[in-house]
């Protein structure tokens, strides 16, 4: 295999070939690893190719890491910010929970790229246990009564 690559969206693979390289094998060995995986209908994997060869975004292992850490950072952000304004704080304590949400973000995401599986089961058991951290950690800068909005607040983004 000469390289391998994923969209933006992680839902496509590309498989650059050798030439001589035994197909069947590379499907079956595809299948062991991801058993939902299928080839996408022929016009829509000719869009793909030619969407590559065009110069689509098509990554490597590293860069979705990578692009997975700036989505924790922006992710982390948006909800600190939410949660700040909801809760009321004052900029100290807004950029206290920010700095300890971007760090349990980027956490949780860096232990799912590296268990590998992608977003299930797992991805979930890490975002609620970020968020347990999340709540335990702001009790050395936040009020009991905004330890227990920040909770309200974490449950209802989790969908707990």
């Amino acid at each position: 295999m000469r390289e391998t690559r994923v969209d933006h969206s992680g839902r496509y693979f590309l498989l650059a070939l050798t030439p001589g390289t035994n197909v069947r094998a590379i499907e079956k060995r595809v299948q062991e690893v991801l058993p939902d995986a299928c080839r996408p209908e022929s016009h829509v994997e000719t869009e793909l190719i030619d969407g590559y060869i065009g110069g689509k975004r098509w990554m490597r292992a590293g860069e979705t890491a990578q692009l997975s850490r700036e989505e924790a950072h922006i992710l982390a952000a948006r909800h600190a910010s939410d949660a700040a304004k909801s809760l009321g704080l004052d900029e100290g304590k807004a950029q206290k929970l920010l700095a300890v949400m971007d760090e349990e973000t980027v956490a949780a995401f860096d232990r799912i790229h590296a268990a590998g599986g992608g977003l299930g089961p797992r991805a979930h058991q890490e975002f609620q246990d970020g968020a347990r951290r999340v709540i335990e950690r702001s009790r050395s800068f936040l009020s009991e009564q905004e330890v227990v909005h920040l909770s309200e607040y974490i449950a209802r983004f989790m969908g707990d």
